[in-house]
């Protein structure tokens, strides 16, 4: 039987203190997050993957449902419904990026992506941060 997560996303608490996200920072640190090569400092749970993924969808492109502002983009390009119980994975995407909807904006959006990519991930974005901030 499917269970459903029972996992709650608060917003993470971190030692890394990031007033602003460049868009440019956010795709470095996505790309270090989808490389298979890298090895994280801890396994991430399937919420925190999907937490991932929405954040990268509120970051990029905004929110899942209206109401919409400046700040959404492509928004034509959204579902219309949410998909059906046998597409399990998008339904579980879906859901995901439906739950980010408090996250106030795409650059927020985008912060709390980098915030959840440090704690799991380590180093890599640590660096990549320090990289940008230099």
């Amino acid at each position: 039987p499917i269970q459903q997560s029972t996992v709650s996303w608060s917003r993470s608490t971190h030692p890394t203190k990031m007033s602003e996200v460049s868009p440019e920072l956010f795709e470095d640190v996505a790309k270090i997050v989808a490389d298979p090569k890298i090895k994280p400092s801890r396994a991430s749970s399937r919420d925190e993957k999907l937490r991932f993924y929405a954040l990268y969808k509120r970051g990029t492109v905004g929110r899942l449902h209206p109401p919409y502002t400046d700040d959404d983009i492509d928004t034509d390009k959204r579902p219309k419904s949410k998909p059906g119980m046998l597409s399990f994975d998008a339904r579980l995407k879906y859901e995901a990026w439906e739950k980010v909807g408090e996250v106030s904006s795409r650059a927020e959006g985008r912060k709390e992506y980098v915030k959840l990519a440090e704690e799991i991930v380590g180093d890599p974005v640590k660096e990549c941060i320090k990289k940008h901030s230099g």
